[in-house]
C-alpha cells in the first residue's frame, strides 16, 4: 500500500487537524517533496502544529516525519502526470528550459550590472545558504574565486550571527533561499543584517516572504512548478550565478583597462 492509498483508507478516522493537513496535500501533494522537507516547512504550509503533522504520520503507520516524506518521494518520482504527452526526458529538459527563460521576466541586464559593482567594491562578501542552498553559495564561491575574488560561505547561525551583529562597514551578504521563510534557520538574520547597515541581497523564488523589505537587492527568480517529476531549484540559482559572475568578470576587465569613462 503507498501512502496515498494510507491517507484514503485513514480518512474516516480523520481530526480537524488531520483535514487539515489533508486538504493542503490533497490540493498539490508535490508541496510535501518541493517545498516541505521538514516538518516545520509542511506544518507552517497546512497552519497545524508540529504536534499535529508527526501524529497525522503516525496514524498512517509511520514512525516519523522522515518517513513519511520519504515515501511521498517514492510516489512522486516513479510517475510523470497523464495530461504529459510526452517522454519524461523531454518533459524534465521542456520544465528547466521554460524556468530558464523566464529569467528575463524577473531580472534586467541593469541589475546583474548593480550587483557586479557592489560585489567588487565590497570589503567582504558574504554568500548565506541552508542545507541544499548551502551548496549553491558554495558554487557561488568557488567561480568567484575562478576571477580571483575572494569571498566566505556560511552555512550556519552561530557563524552569521557573529557576522550579522558586528559593525565591520562595506560588506555585503548574498542569502539564497528558495522558499524565503523564517523556518530557514539562517534567514532570520537577513534583518539583523539589514539593521547593522550591510548591503543585503536576497535570492528567492518567493514574491511575497517577509525578507523582501530588509533586501538592499531583491532578486526574484523564476521557480519549476510541474508535477511527477522532482526538479531541484537550485539549478536555477547556479545560472543566476554563471549569469552575475560573467558580468563581473567583465566588469573587471574594464576597471583594468583603467578607462574613466568606462568604469563609471
Amino acid at each position: 500500500m503507498n501512502i496515498i492509498d494510507r491517507i484514503e483508507a485513514a480518512k474516516p478516522n480523520f481530526t480537524k487537524s488531520d483535514e487539515l493537513i489533508y486538504n493542503c496535500i490533497k490540493e498539490d501533494y508535490w508541496i510535501i517533496i518541493r517545498e516541505a522537507s521538514t516538518i516545520v516547512d509542511l506544518a507552517e504550509k497546512c497552519h497545524v502544529s508540529k504536534s499535529a503533522i508527526l501524529r497525522f504520520a503516525k496514524k498512517l503507520g509511520y514512525s516519523g516525519y522522515s518517513e513519511f516524506n520519504y515515501d511521498f518521494s517514492l510516489v512522486g518520482h516513479s510517475s510523470v502526470p497523464e495530461e504529459v504527452h510526452e517522454s519524461k526526458f523531454d518533459y524534465i529538459l521542456d520544465s528547466y528550459t521554460l524556468a530558464i527563460q523566464n529569467i528575463r521576466q524577473y531580472l534586467k541586464e541593469k541589475d546583474f550590472i548593480t550587483l557586479a559593482k557592489k560585489i567588487l567594491s565590497a570589503r567582504k562578501i558574504r554568500l548565506c545558504g541552508y542545507n541544499r542552498s548551502g551548496f549553491t553559495a558554495m558554487q557561488f564561491k568557488y567561480r568567484l574565486i575562478n576571477i580571483d575574488i575572494e569571498s566566505e560561505v556560511i552555512t550556519d547561525t552561530l557563524m552569521l550571527h557573529s557576522l550579522a551583529s558586528s559593525s565591520a562597514e562595506n560588506e555585503i551578504f548574498f542569502f539564497f533561499t528558495v522558499r524565503g521563510v523564517s523556518s530557514t534557520p539562517l534567514n532570520t538574520y537577513i534583518q539583523t543584517c539589514h539593521d547593522t547597515k550591510k548591503t543585503v541581497v536576497v535570492v528567492t523564488m518567493n514574491p511575497n516572504t517577509i525578507y523582501k523589505k530588509y533586501a538592499t537587492h531583491f532578486i526574484l527568480l523564476p521557480n519549476i512548478k510541474v508535477k511527477g517529476v522532482f526538479l531541484d531549484e537550485q539549478a536555477i540559482f547556479h545560472i543566476f550565478i554563471e549569469i552575475l559572475v560573467s558580468y563581473i568578470s567583465e566588469r573587471l576587465l574594464i576597471e583594468e583597462n583603467k578607462d574613466p569613462e568606462q568604469v563609471k
